[in-house]
């Protein structure tokens, strides 16, 4: 089996979210391992059947691919693929709530569907709040929403050892509203709580490999 360089990501509601793999062009290096039916064969023993026109040098730029991350391992470096993934907070959460809502869970499930069968490293979880309700009380709301999606994952078959879950809370916004008033563009509490939402959010992040089928 060969490790490909993976990136982790989902499309979820109206988030925008990128999930890439490898890109090849007619200027990437050739592939120095013998191909069938879209795998690279091996031998009995377990070892990567090489090209006639295989090098060091050849070998060394799969590393860079993401490809055969398992032939060569004494030449060939693979780095492990990271995505982030942008949550709402309010479609995982009720407002100032830090129960899981019927689809956060789904959203959350699918995640882990995605990660099936990956060689995981750490999952980094951080909990984002607006300001309503001050940096010290919004400090513990995105602590404690970021440990519900943490728990929420082991539950779900992801090693509690590799998830690491910090609130953040009303730090680096997405958006900056101003508070209601008469003159303003914004004229009721209702407004600002919508305005604020982006700012609202959980940030998933995995890194791993995955054996490529």
């Amino acid at each position: 089996m060969m490790n490909t360089k993976t990136k982790i990501g989902m499309l979820i509601a109206s988030l925008a979210m990128a999930a890439s793999g490898v890109v090849c062009s007619a200027d990437a290096p050739a592939n120095p391992y013998v191909q069938a039916a879209g795998k690279t064969l091996k031998t009995a023993y377990g070892l990567c059947v090489r090209t006639g026109y295989w090098t060091p040098a050849l070998a060394e730029a799969q590393g860079a691919l993401g490809q055969n991350c398992d032939c060569d391992t004494d030449i060939i470096k693979c780095e492990a693929g990271a995505e982030k993934v942008v949550l709402s907070a309010d479609t995982l959460f009720a407002f100032d709530k830090a129960v899981l809502k019927p689809e956060g869970k789904a959203m959350l499930k699918e995640l882990t569907s995605r990660m099936a069968g990956l060689n995981l490293d750490v999952v980094m979880i951080n909990g984002y709040a607006d300001r309503i309700g001050g940096a010290a009380y919004n400090l513990k709301l995105s602590d404690r929403r970021a440990n519900a999606v943490k728990a929420f994952l082991a539950e779900n078959g992801v090693p509690a050892a590799r998830i690491h879950a910090e609130g953040k809370g009303q730090a680096d916004p997405v958006v900056d509203c101003p508070n209601p008033s008469k003159a303003g563009e914004i004229k009721t509490f209702q407004q600002l709580i919508n305005c604020l939402q982006p700012n609202r959010r959980a940030v998933i992040e995995v890194v791993g490999t995955r054996p490529a089928k």
